[in-house]
């Protein structure tokens, strides 16, 4: 080492790029948790907000060899409950909204519509869903059962699905014979 030369330790040219790749971990460390947070809220906006409607059901399959025990659920309004709406030809993928009205304890099937309802009744909610063939999906034909609890009968099955601002559903309670299971 030359006259007036300052050592330093560990090659100070490696400092500059060791602080930009901290930098950028801790960046992207923040925006997965940014993305989990703003999830997370999303989910408890449209569970605490929004009407939940009881609905009717019908189980399709109840075993996935792939994901375990689950029922598959076809409700009244998955499938095209009168002459208008099986008249429709959509295309895959196709958005559509079901108004259901409440009769009685359920809300059932009222009309079909490719577009979000302006105005509803008091009585009213609408579900935003996709077509797919003969059938309109919402996200919550699936329904996983714990493991080792028996399925129930079709006949007994009904479900409470909370509604979201947006039309989205979730599945809140699954009930057998009109008690909360499992």
């Amino acid at each position: 080492m030359g006259h007036g030369a300052v050592a330093t330790r560990g090659g100070g040219a490696d400092r500059g790029g060791h602080m930009t790749r901290l930098k950028l971990a801790a960046g992207w460390v923040g925006v997965q948790l940014l993305f989990f947070v703003g999830w997370t809220l999303r989910e408890q906006v449209r569970a605490a907000s929004g009407p939940s409607i009881l609905v009717k059901v019908v189980p399709v399959d109840p075993r996935d060899l792939l994901r375990g025990q689950y029922l598959s659920l076809a409700y009244e309004f998955s499938r095209p409950w009168d002459s208008t709406a099986a008249r429709l030809q959509l295309p895959a993928d196709a958005p559509v909204w079901v108004v259901l009205r409440r009769e009685g304890p359920f809300h059932v099937p009222k009309r079909l519509s490719l577009e979000r309802p302006a105005t509803l009744d008091s009585d009213e909610v609408a579900l935003q869903g996709r077509a797919r063939g003969r059938r309109y999906v919402f996200g919550v034909e699936q329904y996983f059962v714990p493991e080792g609890t028996a399925t129930p009968a079709v006949s007994d099955l009904t479900v409470r699905l909370r509604v979201g601002p947006s039309g989205a559903a979730r599945i809140e309670q699954v009930y057998v014979k009109g008690a909360a299971w499992p």
